[in-house]
């Protein structure tokens, strides 16, 4: 009910009301001295602030110089510091390897005492596959360029490869080989081990030796190019780094390959370095199970390492345009909050006036009560 300006509750014509309103409105807009209250209730215009507004110049100084090590999107270090990463690691083994020969006597006992413990346990195939490897010189030639090249291209070709097409679990692996790696360094320092082709009278032939003239090996460095000799540790046999690198590029592989031929391939990686290293005469049996068991516990390592990682990152914003933050002035004593138009809602949107009517702002109603 709204009290008409000619009677006493006499109900008007449909949308009169808000016809009465408008007109109001336009007269307080034309006086020259609005009222206190209309001032009050003049629409604020919101001061806009957007959620991704530019850092500051120490902020973006610090991002630009984060940004040539780790890549913003992921927070993973791009992909050249990463092999350096891995060159690092390589040649940490490698000179680790040079200063851990360890007592040949030590190593001798050692490889002896496994041969006696595979013999107990009748796993002593390594002088069988040594023995006819011989037999097909062709094979046994290509078992040494397996040896001496794949070890050094596969392994590095899969990490690059995480790092490019699966940065989600590329951390876990990257962790995975670098624990591994450190173990095996440390098992060759705490436990040298004489190979089985290196066992003197046990009946080894050293495939890498006898074919050496087929490749860039050198004679009596396994697979080291010739005149490094004194670089490579020959007492590194246990645990084998070979198999366990084979094994985790094997399960990566099989795990994330798209192809169903690359996974096959990736199962059949770690069984054909296991073959080859034992025909070779360049590790037990024993020794391969040690690495695959040592990459067992630094995959165990990794896994709870990125989940507790994880976990502590703080949730990144989202890329792309973001909604703009609404920032409001304070409000001061004597404001009054506009309120709603209970009749605005009760007139059917047909009768009801133009919001904006030609384009212009417009002002705030005063003087009209409305019930």
């Amino acid at each position: 009910m709204a009290t008409g300006q000619g009677g006493a509750g006499a109900p008007e014509p449909r949308g009169g009301a808000r016809a009465r309103q408008a007109d109001a409105a336009t007269a307080s807009g034309a006086s020259a001295a609005p009222s206190a209250p209309a001032q009050a209730a003049a629409p604020v215009t919101p001061v806009t602030a957007s959620a991704t507004d530019g850092p500051t110049a120490p902020e973006a100084g610090e991002s630009r110089w984060r940004g040539w090590f780790r890549d913003p999107a992921t927070g993973r270090p791009v992909w050249w510091v990463e092999i350096l990463i891995l060159v690092a690691l390589y040649y940490c083994y490698t000179a680790t390897r040079g200063f851990a020969d360890g007592d040949v006597a030590k190593a001798t006992r050692t490889g002896e005492t496994l041969v006696r413990w595979q013999n107990t346990l009748h796993l002593n195939m390594e002088l069988s596959l040594n023995h006819w490897l011989q037999t097909v010189p062709p094979l046994a030639v290509a078992c040494c360029y397996y040896y001496a090249t794949l070890h050094f291209i596969v392994t590095p070709g899969v990490i690059l490869w995480m790092h490019r097409r699966h940065g989600p679990n590329y951390s876990r692996a990257r962790w995975t080989l670098v624990f591994t790696t450190l173990l095996c360094l440390l098992g060759f320092y705490l436990f040298p081990t004489a190979p089985p082709r290196l066992l003197p009278d046990a009946g080894y032939i050293d495939t890498m030796a006898k074919y050496s003239g087929y490749g860039w090996w050198s004679a009596n460095a396994s697979a080291a190019p010739h005149g490094l000799g004194k670089v490579a540790n020959l007492y590194a046999a246990m645990p084998s780094l070979h198999c366990a690198w084979a094994m985790w590029c094997g399960v990566l592989i099989a795990l994330h390959a798209r192809r169903q031929w690359v996974r096959v391939l990736g199962v059949l990686y770690p069984c054909a370095t296991a073959f080859v290293v034992m025909a070779t005469g360049n590790h037990y049996i024993l020794d391969a199970i040690a690495g695959w068991t040592v990459l067992g516990v630094s995959a165990l390592t990794a896994t709870a390492l990125t989940r507790r990682s994880g976990r502590r990152r703080p949730a990144r914003p989202a890329t792309g345009d973001a909604a703009p933050a609404v920032l409001e002035p304070p409000r001061q004593p004597g404001d009054v909050t506009a309120t709603p138009d209970p009749l605005a809602a009760a007139v059917p949107a047909d009768d009801q006036p133009p919001a904006n009517p030609g384009g212009k702002p417009r002002p705030a109603a005063g003087g009209l009560a409305t019930l």
